[in-house]
């Protein structure tokens, strides 16, 4: 079993409510363990819903500062904070790149997180393949960065980005790590996902959903309820 004692987290998320959807139960172990956890949004902003009034930067922010105080997390930045969100493939790579590994305050070279969860390639979504792209480049290896060098690297999965991607033709989200969820951690889990009433989206990022895909992923185990990952890179000291 892995020991994840007084580990330090980082989630990379394209947007806030990502860290929730695809890492819920990662946070809430390495809490309990003593460790620490720091969330980097990779963009933010206000936009217009199918169907509804436009969501403003502000009102999103705040739904995020709440999860954040609800879980306790140790640090967070919001890379792109704009009156209309940021498309991240059209922000220049090196950008991204500079503040993933050192320009935000809980960038890698400030932070030097001993864990480092970012977002699948299998996802239909740009900001979310792109943001794969970006962080592998910050998290590669080279040797003015090795004491730096996060011992883990995994990626997560979103609800509705598993089974379709514009990658599906080369394979799929293939889970090599799973943590458990009991059915208090998963309620826990969907009250979080609450708290973004303007992320909700009734029969595709709900509590059903969330539910269904932490059952099936139970399900693979042996269990009740868990969420999946993919790890990337494991260094054993």
């Amino acid at each position: 079993m892995l020991n994840f004692k007084n580990e330090r987290l980082l989630i990379i998320a394209p947007h806030a409510d990502d860290e929730i959807l695809g890492c819920f139960g990662l946070i809430d172990f390495i809490k309990k363990n003593g460790g620490k956890v720091y969330v980097q949004v990779m963009t933010l902003g206000g936009y217009s819903k199918l169907g509804a009034k436009k969501i403003t930067k502000e009102k999103w922010k705040a739904e995020f500062l709440k999860v954040c105080n609800f879980l306790k997390i140790d640090g967070y930045d919001i890379g792109y904070f704009n009156d209309e969100i940021q498309h991240l493939d059209l922000i220049p790579k090196h950008e991204l790149l500079e503040l993933i590994e050192s320009k935000s305050k809980v960038s890698i070279s400030k932070i030097k997180p001993t864990i480092v969860a970012i977002p699948t390639i299998f996802s239909t979504h740009q900001d979310h393949t792109h943001t794969y792209s970006v962080a592998m480049s910050a998290l590669r290896e080279q040797p003015q960065k090795i004491k730096i060098l996060p011992k883990i690297v995994l990626s997560y999965e979103s609800p509705e980005y598993h089974y379709w991607s514009e990658y599906s033709e080369f394979g799929r989200f293939s889970p090599n790590y799973y943590q458990e969820l009991s059915k208090v951690l998963l309620k826990k889990k969907i009250k979080c996902l609450n708290f973004y009433q303007t992320q909700i989206r009734q029969g595709h990022r709900d509590g059903t959903q969330i539910t269904n895909l932490a059952s099936t992923r139970g399900n693979e185990i042996g269990g009740y309820f868990a969420e999946s990952y993919h790890i990337h890179r494991m260094i054993n000291k």
